[in-house]
């Protein structure tokens, strides 16, 4: 039997963009009350669950990335799988294990911060799909990311999470996605 791996990938990658969206949007007002300061929004638009289970993965993901929202990286860690991989685009390296992984997340979260600069980040998610198949799942998007501040810009990912089940649980096991940039300022 011939398998379609292009279409296992693209249930794997909208799998991992439902579950951003299942995560309550974050307004800068919130964020501003919870830190202090203006950080990030999150919206999602058009996402599809494949199943029941799809969309606990989906809540999943939007409790880790309303996590990431606010710099809680304790909380980020405990929806990661201790052997958790993604590839970092700048170094060409695989990262491997959580510790690696965060601290590639809180040096771009710190990044994104800084050259929000008084301003904020937000984050739109597109069309995500997610796909469930025993107790691993994949979501797949496109994930915008706008950052307004003294140097606006907006970026781009075309994106897949992958997900585990442990004890019925769900914990990110893989992520990979590339940015790029759209535009190098924005007009609104």
């Amino acid at each position: 039997m011939v398998r379609n791996t292009y279409n296992d990938s693209a249930l794997l990658l909208s799998l991992a963009a439902c579950l951003l969206c299942a995560w309550p949007s974050v307004s800068a007002a919130e964020t501003t009350e919870a830190k202090g300061k203006q950080l990030c929004h999150v919206k999602c638009t058009d996402p599809h669950a494949a199943c029941e289970e799809s969309q606990k993965v989906i809540d999943t993901l939007n409790h880790l990335v309303k996590a990431m929202n606010e710099g809680d990286f304790s909380t980020v860690g405990e929806y990661m799988d201790e052997n958790v991989t993604t590839f970092d685009e700048d170094s060409k390296k695989l990262l491997c294990g959580r510790e690696a992984v965060l601290a590639e997340m809180k040096k771009r979260y710190e990044k994104s911060v800084a050259q929000a600069a008084g301003g904020s980040v937000s984050y739109h998610i597109e069309q995500p799909y997610a796909q469930v198949s025993g107790d691993r799942a994949t979501v797949t998007f496109l994930l915008r990311k706008t950052i307004s501040g003294k140097t606006p810009v907006s970026l781009e990912s075309h994106s897949t999470d992958v997900f585990v089940k442990h004890e019925g649980k769900w914990k990110k096991l893989h992520y990979r996605g590339s940015w790029k940039k759209v535009s190098p300022r924005l007009d609104s």
